[in-house]
């Protein structure tokens, strides 16, 4: 039966190309849409843990009446150890986030003072390389690095006096007159207007507690994208079972819950449009394989009064229907895998514009990496190929339906 259907796909190429196009684009396009969205949900997973975030956190229960300050983290530097000596675990860091007041004069600005420790910080902070006048901050010294917007709103230039006023409902009021050592050009004016960095000695004497943090920010080793979550997920799980009850481990869904809702509509969308591709194929398959039905009634006609069973001829036309399916879906994915892995050797797609220069701010990619699973393609394969052989059975089926006589004396 093989011989006699490839030999029938080959006496009508022209139908035969038609279907093997219909399954070979759908296919093409999904791997290609898997392959980009791969990419789009891969950078910001790695620009959300990169700015800030980490990979998960280690932070005292909320408490009520604590406005945007958050608890304080009590002996936090012995909770770091602990947190970096797990295995899996690949780098920590402390850090104390406080809302403060920050003036000099007669102006004044709300701001957030993020205490860190300027030798660990930059897995997650790139603003040591923003720095346009002055310098980065250091352990050994008191002094704070301030955005560019902050400085042209309070007046202020490098060597400039800053008070801050903190105030936290855990430890009250706390005031400091420290030094502008450094000015960055951060990639955001809210950034630059609101957040100043200093060293995390500095921020417990604003705090006024020696020994506290609000957070240990943690990244887990070998994890380069989405795909390696799993191993985010094993060492939170692991933590949280060794924590007291007043900490809790926060990862970087929560963290980062915008990038949790984009991932959480990108499945849906992809479905909806996969649902469209798929179903346009499915109809070319059909009416090519309806239109074969009629052109060969009298061939079928013949066939059946042979003695060829109905089942035979349902059997026939599903398979030629397998052979243009299996063929166009592995080539549609071979030449979507193709097309990714170009790309990827020319070094990616290009980010343009303000998104690029801001990807180049925070110290990321400016190229945007597509990646393909192997799951992925075989998904996209194996379903146009179910797809297409479903739609072919309308056909195949009518074609066994048909009387040989009345098959026979048919006339176009």
């Amino acid at each position: 039966m093989m011989k006699a259907v490839l030999r029938h796909l080959l006496r009508n190429r022209r139908r035969s190309i038609l279907t093997l196009l219909a399954v070979l684009i759908p296919v093409y396009f999904l791997v290609f849409m898997f392959g980009f969205t791969n990419g789009v949900v891969s950078d910001l997973f790695t620009t959300a843990t990169r700015i800030d975030t980490g990979h998960f956190q280690v932070r005292h229960v909320e408490k009520r009446g604590m406005g945007s300050a958050r608890p304080l983290l009590q002996d936090a530097d012995v909770w770091a150890a602990a947190v970096h000596e797990m295995e899996g675990v690949e780098w920590t860091t402390t850090r104390l986030d406080l809302p403060a007041l920050a003036s000099s004069g007669d102006r004044s600005q709300t701001v957030y003072v993020q205490g860190v420790i300027p030798e660990e910080v930059a897995p997650i902070s790139n603003i040591e390389n923003l720095i346009l006048d002055g310098r980065y901050i250091r352990s050994d010294d008191h002094g704070a690095v301030i955005g560019q917007e902050l400085s042209q709103l309070l007046s202020i230039s490098v060597g400039s006096d800053l008070v801050l006023l903190g105030a936290h409902p855990e430890t009250g009021v706390g005031v400091l007159k420290i030094p502008v050592v450094g000015i960055y050009d951060a990639p955001l004016s809210e950034m630059g207007k609101g957040l100043i960095q200093v060293p995390l000695e500095t921020a417990r004497q604003l705090a006024r507690s020696p020994r506290a943090a609000t957070a240990i920010v943690a990244r887990v080793e070998g994890v380069t994208g989405v795909g390696d979550l799993g191993k985010i997920e094993a060492i939170t799980a692991q933590l949280a079972g060794q924590l007291p009850e007043s900490l809790e481990v926060v990862d970087w869904r929560e963290l980062a819950p915008q990038v949790k809702s984009y991932m959480s509509i990108l499945g849906p969308a992809l479905t909806s449009v996969g649902v469209v591709f798929f179903g346009l194929g499915s109809l070319v398959v059909l009416n090519t394989l309806y239109l074969a039905v009629k052109e060969r009634t009298r061939e079928l006609g013949l066939i059946i009064s042979l003695g060829a069973s109905r089942g035979r001829v349902i059997r026939m036309f599903l398979m030629e229907a397998g052979v243009l399916a299996v063929l166009g879906s592995v080539w549609g994915a071979l030449v979507g895998a193709g097309l990714i892995l170009g790309i990827e050797a020319l070094g990616g797609v290009p980010i343009p514009g303000e998104y690029g220069a801001f990807a180049r701010a925070i110290g990321m990619s400016t190229e945007l990496h597509l990646a393909i699973r192997w799951p992925q393609l075989l998904l996209a394969a194996a379903t146009m190929s179910l797809v297409a052989i479903l739609a072919a059975w309308l056909p195949a089926y009518q074609a066994s339906k048909l009387e040989p006589v009345e098959a026979m004396r048919y006339v176009e």
